[in-house]
């Protein structure tokens, strides 16, 4: 009996942890705005306007940013990280950047600048009439 309740227990444990992890990657989908971008703490000099995502649900995705540059790709999402593969350039190597925090409003991705850690805070694109 107790076998079975175990065996019940880490069933119901694993669908949970999947369930979590899909339910994470689907907060991903949408229009993101950047509102911030630091450098070792310290403001950057730049519109952060300029600079969002666009994840679709196919695992496609769209990035615009200062400078006029964009690209656009394929991305993937694992454990707190999220992986972009730029389809428009494909001489790049992926893109790895970590998600410090992932709710449905807000996004704060952290990644490696030279010896700089940067950290971008987008806010979810709530306009209608974007899509």
């Amino acid at each position: 009996m107790i076998r079975i309740m175990v065996r019940v227990f880490g069933c119901l444990l694993l669908a949970g942890m999947l369930w979590h992890c899909a339910r994470e990657d689907k907060l991903l989908v949408g229009d993101w705005q950047a509102v911030s971008v630091t450098e070792n703490g310290d403001s950057l000099r730049l519109n952060p306007a300029e600079i969002g995502f666009t994840f679709q649900e196919d695992n496609r995705y769209a990035f615009r940013s200062t400078l006029r540059y964009a690209e656009a790709g394929r991305w993937r999402y694992d454990h707190g990280f999220l992986f972009a593969t730029d389809t428009t350039h494909p001489d790049l190597p992926e893109r790895i950047v970590a998600i410090d925090r992932l709710t449905i409003d807000s996004l704060i991705l952290r990644m490696r600048a030279d010896s700089a850690e940067r950290r971008v805070v987008l806010l979810r694109n709530t306009d209608d009439s974007a899509e």
